[in-house]
């Protein structure tokens, strides 16, 4: 006689399974819902939370609603009104779709959905308690649905073990909120959390609801840039590369309003910024695309938070492509709160200075021939400086009197060098503190890269060539795509599956180490594409970055004694050099205070 082991299980302990996939915590049931209030047309949704999600989660919106028969089959698995043939989840355009999380969430909760199909005179009322039998009855007529999920994951201790402290579910619950929100600015949008209003966002257009979500700070660091690539349409709000944050929490991806995270996409995004941001810092920046809904499979990820694209490196290029377009527009800008952090450092008690300050963890960068910073920490230790900041204009290098920078940055002219490190400069609505380092770096970087810019990457060969280890998909790469490599001044010769050898290096990068040099450039052009990585110059950013080593060794360096007339040059040769804001490692090159600044600073002014 056989014994069988196979079995099916019962629906309620799949939807339980399901849950754990669907339902993590209180803020993965939020983001269904509010998916399914926006998949069913609603232009305002309210969420009130009790007891950080546990006790009691309502989501109310003024949606299309459903008939009776649609509201009680709607907790069966798999029912769904978004898709009725495989040809469907090709190109699927709405949020949810599999119909998973209604069942899955009704199954872990007691379940409460009122709800009335527009233009009916009559509601209906569903009940589920734990995944138990469904109950319905009639209700009074309303607009929209209304469902509240109360004691969730009764039945799954387990499950409710894992939850973490009410502040960290809370914080789960604003970070899905504030990413649905900025998703969708057309619809209005209010959170509650215990009967007191956290966020409460009218129908806005996208930059006031970037406004709103992403703070003012950010508003006034960042440019929009829109872009069309193949078919595709990319709108985003990017921060100044002196606007960094310590990690990418606050790079936000839409793809046709759904809010992802994909690792390539924040790969493609820090490639954009790369010779402009130190490389363990990360931009702020908001992403939304507008792609066909058949170029891209939402289909790949239990709760949606992935996709994957028919054609990544298009994608990826495109990404890569507004970014650098958003770069070049936004000129010689430094953040603001650069100021705000410089103020702070001058005088910690100063009312009104931004407690936010992205780059505050900043990697400090120091010269041994430096004197202590202690020295110029506080303004009022130093007479003779405050005798140059203050004194009348008229006093101040008379024979640049009739100088016309001709260009949108003006930084005055130099009235003083502090500790042969910072110089000191003089501008009608203020002062400007320059670090000499930072600002010649960025100068020598940008005149490598238009030399490489009119001519073809000249090569030199290793007397020894350098064994390159590769595995894997690399090494699959390099196999199709070596004579490529070419174009950017190196050769590899491929011995084996998994053996290659480099030959030649570009001649301008000749010192630096062939094998890093080369395992760095393959990977951003598997990344990005040939083509897209190789950029204006046809050398790559990544070689160009290599290069900015080469131009930080060669500028001047901190410690240096320049003259006068040296300043005044620096000066000049910064205000005509693209990206001037920021070094090759990302640091601002200088720092602008105004005169209410000042005032504020040394108290004539509140």
């Amino acid at each position: 006689m056989t014994e069988n082991y196979i079995h099916v299980l019962p629906s309620q302990v799949a939807n339980q399974i399901a849950a754990g996939e669907v339902v993590e915590r209180p803020a993965s049931a939020v983001k269904e819902l509010i998916e399914n209030s926006v998949d069913a047309g609603a232009t305002k949704v309210v969420v009130r939370i009790v007891g950080a999600g546990k006790k009691r989660i309502e989501i109310d919106d003024n949606g299309c609603g459903m008939s009776a028969a649609d509201a009680e089959l709607a907790l069966q698995r798999h029912a769904t009104s978004k898709i009725e043939t495989s040809e469907d989840l090709h190109c699927i355009a709405s949020h949810g779709f599999r119909g998973e999380a209604l069942p899955s969430i009704a199954s872990v909760s007691r379940f409460r959905m009122q709800t009335c199909f527009k233009g009916s005179d009559e509601g209906i009322e569903v009940r589920v308690d734990g995944g138990g039998k469904t109950s319905v009855r009639p209700a009074a007529p309303r607009v929209g649905t209304k469902i509240e999920i109360l004691d969730l994951f009764l039945n799954t201790p387990a499950r409710l073990n894992f939850m973490r402290t009410d502040k960290t579910e809370e914080a789960a619950i604003v970070e899905v909120f504030r990413a649905l929100a900025l998703a969708h600015p057309k619809l209005a949008m209010r959170l509650e959390f215990d009967g007191r209003k956290r966020f409460d966002f009218p129908v806005q257009d996208e930059p006031a609801r970037v406004l709103a979500i992403m703070g003012r700070e950010f508003s006034e660091n960042s440019v929009r840039q829109v872009i069309e690539h193949e078919g595709m349409q990319i709108a985003a709000h990017l921060g100044l590369p002196t606007f960094h944050h310590r990690d990418s929490t606050r790079m936000m991806f839409l793809v046709n309003g759904r809010v992802i995270r994909d690792k390539a996409l924040i790969a493609a995004l820090r490639a954009g910024y790369r010779d402009v941001m130190f490389h363990d810092r990360y931009p702020v920046a908001v992403i939304r695309l507008e792609i066909d809904p058949a170029d891209v499979d939402v289909n790949v990820h239990p709760a949606k938070r992935e996709v994957r694209f028919k054609s990544p490196q298009v994608v990826r290029a495109g990404i890569v492509a507004c970014v650098r377009a958003g770069i070049e527009s936004m000129g010689q800008l430094v953040a603001t709160t650069t100021t705000d952090k410089a103020l702070g450092a001058m005088n910690p008690n100063m009312p009104n200075v931004s407690s936010y300050v992205p780059h505050s963890s900043m990697p400090q960068f120091s010269s041994a021939s430096m004197p202590s910073r202690s020295a110029f920490n506080t303004p009022k230790n130093n007479p003779e400086l405050q005798h140059l900041l203050f004194r009348a204009s008229h006093e101040v290098h008379e024979s640049y009197a009739s100088y016309d920078v001709g260009g949108a940055l003006d930084l005055g002219h130099a009235v003083a060098q502090l500790h042969s490190c910072y110089i000191v400069t003089e501008t009608e609505q203020g002062i400007v503190l320059v670090d000499q380092h930072a600002a010649h770096e960025r100068i020598q970087y940008e005149k490598l890269k238009t030399q490489l810019s009119k001519g073809a990457v000249s090569t030199q060969m290793l007397l020894t060539p350098v064994s390159l280890p590769l595995q894997g998909e690399q090494a699959a790469w390099l196999h199709d795509y070596s004579p490529q490599l070419q174009a950017f001044g190196v050769a590899v010769e491929v011995m084996g599956d998994e053996s290659f050898f480099i030959r030649s290096v570009p001649a301008m990068l000749a010192n630096e180490s062939p094998l890093a040099l080369v395992a760095e450039l393959i990977d951003a052009c598997m990344l990005m594409g040939v083509d897209a990585e190789a950029g204006d110059t046809g050398l790559g950013r990544v070689l160009e970055r290599w290069l900015g080593n080469r131009a930080c060794k060669g500028s001047i360096k901190a410690g240096r004694v320049l003259l006068p007339e040296e300043q005044e040059n620096l000066l000049r040769e910064m205000e005509k050099t693209p990206n001037i804001a920021q070094c090759n490692h990302g640091r601002p090159t200088y720092v602008r205070l105004s005169l209410h600044e000042l005032d504020r600073l040394f108290g004539r002014k509140e």
